[in-house]
C-alpha cells in the first residue's frame, strides 16, 4: 500500500455520517442546571493574576468528591478521577491548596489516593515538562484533568508553531482517554483586553469546547466566574463568592454587579467618588485625589481613573485648576450646577 492509499484510508475511516454510530457525549458537571466539563474536550480556565482561577479550579476538584459544591453539580454518582498538574506553584502551595481548600470544601479527612493524583512540576525544562504531562494522563486515565498552566509546555507563549503543536497533542489526549482537559491560562495585561496571552491563548480559544472567566471585584472583594463561550449552551448565569474567615468559597447568591462600559470598565458614580476622594475637602492636589481614588474608591488602575476624570470634567462634577507660581495641579469639586 502506498503512502498516499494510507492517508485515504486514515482519510475515510474519520468520516462521520448521519448513521454513524457514536457514543452521547458526556458532561461532567452542571452550574445553574447547564451541562459544563464535557469528556473528550477541552476547557479554558482564563483571567487576570490573582483573580481567582485557582479558587475555581479548588470547587471543580473538591466539587469531583462532594456531589454539589455551590453551584457546581456532579453529574455521575461516583466521585470522579482527578488529575492536577500544577506547574506555576510551589510544592507548598499545592500541598497547602489541597490541605487548607479541597479537603474543607469537599468535607475530607483524606484525599483518595486512586482518585485523586497531584504532581508539581515547576522547575523543569518544557520538554520534560510536556512528556510528563502526556505520560501522567495515559497512566492516571483521569475523568477531568486540571493542568495549571499550559504555558508553561512551551518555550515562547507566542510561537505559533509550539503552540499548535501542544493543543493538538492535548486535544488528542482528551479525546483518547476520554477525559475533560482544563487549560489554565492568563489573559493579557491590560485592564480593557480580555484576551487570552499569545499565540497559545488563540489556539486555545479556537479548540476550547467552553471557556471560563475569572474575575475579582475589588471593590467588593468579591470575585465572579461567567461562561463567556460554549459550543453547547452558554449558561446566563454567573458565580459570584467571597472567601470566608477560613479562605473558603462562600456564594453571594444575590451580588448585584455594577455596569461596565464599551471598554470592560466598571462604570460608577462619579459624583460619590470623586466626594469620596476629596475627603471633606472642596479642593485638593491633583496626586492626593488619584491616589485616595485608587486606594479606597474601588479604581482599579491609573487609566480608569484618568478616563472617571475625564467624565467628570465634562460633566461639570470636578474641574482641574493649575497654580501660576507653583504648577502644581488641584482639583476642585463643584457642588452647584454647570457652570456656563
Amino acid at each position: 500500500m502506498s503512502q498516499n492509499d494510507e492517508i485515504v484510508k486514515d482519510l475515510f475511516s474519520e468520516r462521520i455520517t448521519p448513521s454513524t454510530n457514536l457514543p452521547p457525549m458526556e458532561p461532567l458537571f452542571e452550574m445553574f442546571g447547564v451541562p459544563c466539563f464535557y469528556r473528550g474536550e477541552l476547557v479554558a480556565d482564563c483571567g487576570k493574576a490573582k483573580s481567582g482561577k485557582t479558587t475555581f479550579l479548588s470547587i471543580l476538584m473538591a466539587g469531583a468528591m462532594k456531589e454539589q459544591l455551590l453551584e457546581l453539580k456532579r453529574l455521575s454518582d461516583e466521585p470522579l478521577k482527578v488529575l492536577w498538574i500544577d506547574t506555576e506553584q510551589s510544592q507548598q502551595s499545592t500541598q497547602e491548596i489541597m490541605k487548607e481548600r479541597i479537603m474543607p470544601l469537599a468535607e475530607v479527612e483524606s484525599l483518595d489516593d486512586t482518585r485523586f493524583y497531584a504532581f508539581n512540576l515547576r522547575g523543569l525544562g518544557y520538554e520534560k515538562r510536556g512528556k510528563m504531562v502526556e505520560l501522567a494522563i495515559n497512566q492516571v486515565e483521569p475523568d477531568i484533568c486540571i493542568l495549571d498552566g499550559v504555558k508553561d509546555l512551551m518555550t515562547d507563549i507566542n510561537d505559533a508553531t509550539q503552540a499548535t503543536r501542544i493543543m493538538e497533542n492535548l486535544m488528542a489526549l482528551a479525546k483518547e482517554n476520554c477525559c475533560c482537559i482544563v487549560c489554565v491560562l492568563h489573559q493579557n495585561k491590560a485592564e480593557q483586553d480580555r484576551n487570552m496571552r499569545g499565540s497559545i491563548g488563540t489556539e486555545l480559544t479556537n479548540k476550547a469546547f467552553e471557556v471560563f472567566q475569572c474575575e475579582v471585584i475589588e471593590e467588593n472583594e468579591t470575585f465572579k466566574v461567567s461562561h463567556t463561550y460554549s459550543r453547547k449552551k452558554k449558561m446566563s448565569r454567573k458565580l459570584y463568592y467571597r472567601l470566608n474567615e477560613a479562605g473558603l468559597p462562600v456564594e453571594v447568591g444575590d451580588f448585584h454587579e455594577k455596569p461596565r462600559d464599551a471598554q470592560g470598565r466598571f462604570t460608577c458614580d462619579l459624583r460619590g467618588m470623586f466626594t469620596k476622594a476629596m475627603e471633606g475637602k472642596t479642593v485638593r492636589k491633583f496626586g492626593e485625589v488619584m491616589a485616595v481614588a485608587l486606594k479606597k474608591c474601588g479604581v482599579v488602575d491609573s487609566s480608569t481613573y484618568y478616563a472617571y476624570l475625564q467624565q467628570a470634567e465634562e460633566q461639570g462634577i470636578i474641574r482641574k485648576q493649575v497654580n501660576a507660581e507653583t504648577g502644581v495641579t488641584w482639583i476642585e469639586l463643584i457642588d452647584n450646577e454647570i457652570p456656563f
